[in-house]
């Protein structure tokens, strides 16, 4: 059985913290519970998932949610450092879920739907990405950032299912990539003048981008398209977390 990784850590927005009081949107209080109480509910509703670790503030969320995982251990530098802590913690020869600890409306059933999507094909990693009109009609146009492709336009999910000793032997190099994220000319050196061509001409398919991150990467990734959107719809600002509360039922 997979086991579980809720990354619950990083920085916070000015607005957001000095509207709702919390240095960590894992602990914004929603109908009376706390948001990453959300996401461990509907993990725990899954039958195939085993052990749950938090990676974030170890005595602020120990604190808070003690009992409700097996444990909490600091969160890194960036994401992928705290998804290495959680493997680490975890040591699992099997694939591991990592999902974000913002998304309240997350149920089991939409993780049993992409886990079972992943496990019709091999791959090192799996990624969810959400259409376009798909995420509109739940969500109206809030704010979120979509990639148009041959296929149609996509936004990516909150989570990915990924396996853990591909990334113990990439880790190096796949710190090395991230690194270079907001260095647009390393960016582009990465991808090649093919693919930004391509994409600039919407010409670019799902299947360029998979063989394009698997030669940078040295990792077989796949995007599995989701029908929920709910994957996608991240609190990270004061706009979203007042459209949740009129969303969530207590």
């Amino acid at each position: 059985m997979p086991d579980a990784i809720i990354l619950a850590g990083g920085g916070i927005d000015e607005k957001f913290q000095k509207k709702y009081g919390v240095t960590n949107r894992a602990l914004l209080a929603i109908h009376g519970r706390f948001m990453i109480e959300y996401v461990i509910e509907a993990l725990k509703v899954v039958p195939n998932i085993d052990r749950i670790v938090v990676v974030g503030s170890v005595y602020e969320l120990k604190a808070r949610i003690k009992g409700l995982v097996e444990e909490v251990v600091p969160s890194g530098k960036n994401p992928f450092e705290s998804t290495v802590n959680g493997l680490n913690y975890l040591h699992s020869q099997e694939r591991v879920l990592v999902l974000t600890s913002d998304i309240p409306l997350l149920k089991g059933e939409m993780i049993q739907d992409f886990l079972y999507r992943c496990d019709k094909r091999n791959a090192d990693f799996y990624y969810p990405i959400i259409r376009k009109e798909v995420y509109q009609k739940k969500f109206g146009n809030s704010k979120r950032t979509f990639a148009c492709l041959r296929e149609g336009c996509f936004s990516g999910g909150n989570m990915f299912y990924v396996d853990p000793v591909v990334v113990r032997q990439r880790k190096e190099w796949i710190a090395k990539v991230i690194s270079q994220r907001k260095n647009p000319a390393a960016i582009a050196r990465l991808l090649g003048a093919r693919i930004i061509i391509k994409f600039l001409l919407r010409r670019v398919s799902i299947r360029d981008i998979e063989e394009r991150v698997q030669k940078i990467l040295g990792m077989h990734g796949l995007a599995v398209i989701t029908p929920y959107p709910e994957i996608g719809f991240d609190v990270d600002a004061p706009e979203h977390a007042e459209l949740i509360r009129s969303m969530v039922i207590p």
